[in-house]
């Protein structure tokens, strides 16, 4: 069951970044403008339904300004997963937003699996540089792929900071086709995302939207950090996972809406349940990144 909570996190985090990272302000804005203009922050909230039961909620602050951003997100089992697997965990990120280019400096994530806690903190460097903290370290496990990345190749990113250089060739092209580079501290993976068409959801109660979306499907590269026996190739033989992206309202980015795929427990969907838009004056202060609170 942990492999499956560490899948669901990777997941939903995707889901709640993905398409929200788009610019909300030009990304070429003058470094004074940053300063100066109010943090835009979008709350998005995910229920994660495994056979038809509500089994994970994660909700997400992202705070964007023209030259930086800073994702911070809470999750945890809900139902009868709860009661069998009780499963918490709190991540964030933050980086640089410079002529289009997505940079992270620092992922953080701190989980609790029944009374075991963990942290890890990931920073990026020049030069494909890092720096990697684990508490408590791994244990070895001859099952799985540990070997860390000797340098990390240029336009690496975290799993949230992914998602925000993904969304930019949907906003710029309205196509979701791209290629990211991918590093969590433990898994090293490429993630390939192509345009399927567009599409119409219907109402459902259990999501705050219907109507267009654009649908896409992804694919993973699994590179280092892996199961050996899962090491190869992305999701298997059958259809690929699919996202719904769609602008849900005029003040906020195009927005992941809905996720559908397949895992060995059964069919998973992902519906958008919240969504909201506010600033904060003043932007974002320069502090040291920590988990959501």
């Amino acid at each position: 069951m942990p492999r499956l909570t560490t899948r669901l996190s990777s997941l939903c985090l995707t889901l709640a970044a993905a398409g929200a990272a788009a610019p909300l302000a030009p990304a070429r804005a003058a470094e004074s403008a940053a300063e100066t203009s109010p943090a835009r922050v979008l709350d998005l909230t995910y229920d994660v339904y495994l056979g038809g039961l509500h089994i994970f909620t994660f909700d997400v602050d992202m705070m964007l300004q023209p030259d930086r951003y800073r994702v911070m997100a809470e999750g945890e089992t809900r139902g009868m997963m709860d009661w069998l697997y009780a499963w918490d965990v709190r991540l964030a990120a933050e980086g640089s937003d410079a002529d289009g280019r997505i940079a992270p400096h620092r992922y953080v994530v701190e989980s609790a699996w029944q009374s075991e806690q963990r942290s890890l903190e990931l920073g990026f460097a020049a030069e494909g540089r890092y720096d990697l903290q684990r508490d408590p370290p791994p244990e070895p496990d001859p099952d799985v792929d540990s070997r860390l990345p000797v340098s990390l190749p240029p336009g690496i990113v975290d799993p949230l900071s992914l998602a925000l250089a993904a969304s930019r060739s949907l906003a710029e092209t309205g196509r979701c086709d791209q290629t990211l580079q991918v590093f969590d501290g433990q898994r090293r993976y490429d993630l390939f995302v192509r345009h399927v068409d567009t599409a119409i959801l219907p109402p459902s109660d259990y999501s705050i939207y219907d109507g267009p979306a654009v649908r896409c499907s992804f694919r993973v590269e699994r590179i280092s950090g892996f199961r050996k026996d899962r090491r190869q190739g992305g999701q298997g033989d059958g259809a690929p996972p699919l996202l719904w992206v769609a602008e849900i309202r005029a003040d906020a980015p195009p927005l992941p809406v809905r996720y559908e795929g397949q895992i060995a427990l059964g069919s998973i969907v992902v519906h958008l349940t919240g969504a909201e838009v506010r600033s904060v004056p003043g932007g974002l202060e320069a502090e040291e990144l920590g988990a959501a609170e």
